[in-house]
């Protein structure tokens, strides 16, 4: 609730971008293998964590990823190291493009053009792609 406050407060000067990886697999097609049973222990994937995140969305900001990519599956931004996971697109959407809802208001003078995963900016032997957004004005 802190950030989700912070991030309120400071919405109250102009819209806010929030980018980064923010650790929270969202919705079930953020993850390669929704529905198994450890998920629910596994630190990003908690319903907790999931609800949270939820709760964030509900007051006002949106995925800018999911905006323009509601029903997209197998797009990930991270894939464990440890168990080989990327060559096989086994991962998670753990790093996000959370932008104000006014940004997504195609009236507004600056306005969320595009949200995406830079799947080809990833370290050789890193564990995270990069994400990022372009704003109209």
């Amino acid at each position: 609730p802190l950030c989700r406050h912070y991030l309120k407060a400071l919405e109250k000067d102009k819209p806010v971008c929030y980018i980064g990886d923010l650790n929270v697999a969202h919705l079930d097609l953020d993850i390669w293998n929704a529905g198994a049973k450890h998920l629910e222990k596994s630190a990003g994937t908690t319903a907790a964590e999931r609800a949270a995140f939820g709760d964030l969305l509900s007051c006002g900001f949106v995925d800018g990823f999911r905006h323009f990519h509601p029903n997209a599956d197998g797009n990930f931004s991270y894939w464990s190291v440890r168990a080989r996971n990327r060559p096989h697109n086994r991962g998670l959407r753990l790093d996000y493009t959370v932008v104000s809802q006014a940004l997504t208001d195609p009236a507004a003078p600056a306005q969320l053009a595009d949200a995406y995963l830079l799947n080809d900016l990833c370290a050789p032997h890193g564990d995270h792609c990069a994400v990022g957004m372009t704003l109209k004005y």
